[in-house]
């Protein structure tokens, strides 16, 4: 008898386990059925069938685990046909994992698209929101812009009158005091006195 941890992907954890279950040896677990391991926690369909068949092997050719040249043990040897049964049962479960497998990939993939479809029109809708949000702000400052370009054209036009009323002013008072001018020197105010 073989002991199970000589198994390949049994460790020390599932060999207690599976001596635990009534399987000591590899030979117990090459004669045991799928659903008989099925039973025992952390063992699914596909690790089951893997397993037995690992068993097989190295029952079949007790010094080493891996498999021959020949690869003798795959082919069906029971005359009843029970073999070739467990195969296409194995074979079956084994495609359904992965047609399971690639539907759920796809069904992943799909929303994964849907996902970045949605994202893609979000942002091209923020991008729209963002560029009407620019022009109005454009807009806008261009308005304000011409606004405070009118009112510094109007403070200007207010300065330069201003400027020119006060230029025109003096020239005014000027010669309206040249004709009135009183004398107000030295010699005005010894006439005065006198």
């Amino acid at each position: 008898m073989t002991p199970i941890a000589k198994l390949n992907g049994v460790g020390p954890s599932l060999a207690e386990v599976l001596q635990a279950n009534g399987l000591p040896s590899v030979e117990a677990v090459a004669a045991a059925k799928p659903d008989t391991l099925m039973q025992i926690p952390r063992i699914g369909r596909l690790r089951a069938t893997k397993l037995i068949a690992e068993a097989r092997k190295v029952a079949g050719n007790p010094k080493t685990s891996k498999t021959t040249a020949q690869g003798s043990d795959d082919t069906p040897v029971a005359a009843n046909g029970s073999e070739a049964r467990a195969t296409k049962e194995q074979l079956s479960s084994a495609l359904a994992a992965a047609e399971a497998a690639r539907v759920a990939a796809e069904a992943k993939a799909a929303k994964a698209k849907a996902k970045a479809k949605k994202a893609a029109k979000q942002a091209e809708t923020l991008a729209a929101e963002f560029a009407a949000a620019k022009e109005k702000a454009k807009a806008k400052a261009k308005k304000v812009k011409a606004k405070a370009k009118a009112a510094i054209e109007k403070e200007k036009a207010k300065a330069k009158a201003i400027l020119d009323a006060k230029a025109s002013e003096p020239a005014k008072k000027k010669a309206g005091s040249k004709k009135a001018a009183k004398p107000t020197g030295g010699k005005a105010r010894k006439k005065a006195k006198k």
